[in-house]
């Protein structure tokens, strides 16, 4: 069976994991905002972050409807508008655990 996604940027956190994923599972007339997902990762959980808007440069930032994202190559924030703030690192090898992929497919099947 052929992947459903690609990690396209990964965080790792104590309290799970934070992915930027591009689904490859869609037709090409798909819009963006279904085939370009952000994703808060938990034990038994799949939330996908609404994306609103986002700003590059030495920090670069994601704005969603759930919160504000702040990152570089190292580390970064994760403020959820409830005021909850996790901090991330970032993840060059972007490969989520079996366990996670697991809980990432059930979510997008």
């Amino acid at each position: 069976m052929p992947p459903l996604y690609e990690v396209l940027l990964l965080f790792s956190a104590p309290q799970g994991y934070l992915a930027e994923i591009k689904r490859l599972d869609l037709p090409a007339d798909t819009p963006k905002t279904t085939v370009y997902q952000w994703l808060w990762i938990q034990e038994t959980t799949v939330t996908v972050l609404q994306f609103v808007d986002m700003a590059d440069g030495p920090q670069r930032q994601r704005t969603f409807k759930e919160g504000l994202l702040w990152f570089d190559d190292k580390q970064g924030e994760l403020r959820f508008t409830g005021g909850r703030t996790v901090q991330l690192a970032t993840e060059a090898k972007k490969t989520l655990t079996q366990p996670m992929m697991r809980l990432v497919n059930l979510h997008l099947s």
